[in-house]
């Protein structure tokens, strides 16, 4: 657990800012979707699959600490 895996130090993160918004919003881009399907299948969470969250009114740094518990970071790091 010495290894916090951070959102805003993954490749993974992108942020997205809708024309006229003033906030952006984050998402996991990692390949391994499947993963995440399946994690807020089980867990039984209705939002949308791979959101982090929204940013803060004209920033673009990443609203979360730590990544969320569905990341799947997580996982690869938990089967080595």
């Amino acid at each position: 657990m010495a290894n916090k895996i951070r959102c805003a130090d993954c490749k993974y993160c992108k942020s997205l800012r809708p024309t006229g918004n003033t906030r952006s919003n984050f998402y996991c881009e990692h390949p391994n979707h499947e993963y995440i399907r399946k994690y807020y299948a089980e867990h039984r969470i209705y939002r949308l699959q791979g959101f982090i969250g929204f940013g803060a009114r004209y920033s673009e740094e990443v609203p979360v600490k730590t990544s969320p518990a569905w990341c799947p970071k997580k996982a690869e790091g938990s089967n080595e």
